[in-house]
């Protein structure tokens, strides 16, 4: 088992780290132990009918109610707290625009009450406990105040801007092929820049992009006048540059992204 002392670093709403000797001291600095579990970790981890969550997230945070002003709160929603700040961004930019009436209706959900939903609606409106992307803190539902988002000015906002924010529309109608799971324009889901980017211009749901990443193995994107660098491992190296961000795919590998300087 190796390990690696890293310390955080923000950048354009996505979260990379700054890598440090193990022998520095660094304020508010914290360790991250790089073992075969960490496969199943981070913002790009697949989730769906074929793929198991294998572990709970570790840092849920709640989603205060009045963190934007056009957003309708009622209940009390946990997700991941990296994604806490991209998704407040993603609202003030909507609000900025003169989109007001969003609605959270769903985030993280842990097994108990997603095999509730499950039985009580079976495949066609849930997955199993184990296999919905509600169980990893990424995952957000949002609904209009005004109607439903087939056809909500909300809708059409999110589709066009929330990958300017690390989200991506997660089931397209369009791509139910891929998926397997009908068209949801409702749930968003955070993998982070630069990958929602890509996947929005090349039209990719996350299991075409990471199927696209383990066939070309290095993949270079602009994003905002940055250049990332991605790479698909099978094994975790450390990064030839300082600024990265590592996420397991919860399947074979890791993708390693890294802000070329």
């Amino acid at each position: 088992m190796k390990k690696i002392i890293i310390s955080t670093f923000i950048l354009i709403s996505s979260y990379f780290f700054f890598y440090e000797d193990s022998s520095s001291t660094i304020e508010n600095e914290f360790s991250i132990q790089v073992n075969s579990n960490s496969i199943h970790n981070g913002n790009l981890i697949v989730v769906n009918k074929d793929t198991k969550l294998q572990h709970d997230p570790t840092n849920l945070t709640v989603i205060p109610k009045n963190f934007a002003n056009n957003v309708l709160i009622d209940s009390d929603y946990y997700i991941e707290e990296g994604i806490l700040e991209p998704l407040r961004q993603m609202f003030q930019a909507a609000e900025s625009d003169g989109i007001y009436h969003f609605r959270i209706n769903s985030a993280y959900r842990d097994e108990q009450l997603q095999a509730q939903l499950y039985e009580e609606n079976g495949s066609d409106y849930a997955q199993p406990a184990g296999f919905s992307e509600h169980q990893t803190g990424l995952a957000v539902d949002i609904g209009s105040t005004q109607g439903t988002m087939d056809t909500a000015t909300e809708a059409a906002w999110l589709a066009e801007h929330a990958a300017e924010f690390g989200f991506i529309l997660r089931y397209p109608a369009h791509k139910i092929h891929i998926t397997g799971i009908s068209f949801e324009p409702w749930h968003y889901r955070y993998v982070g820049l630069p990958h929602s980017i890509i996947m929005k211009e090349k039209d990719l749901t996350l299991e075409e992009y990471i199927t696209l990443l383990k066939q070309k193995k290095e993949y270079s994107q602009e994003v905002n006048g940055v250049n990332y660098f991605i790479q698909y491992e099978e094994e975790l190296v450390n990064p030839e540059t300082n600024y990265f961000d590592i996420s397991g795919d919860n399947q074979n590998g890791y993708i390693v992204t890294t802000v070329e300087k």
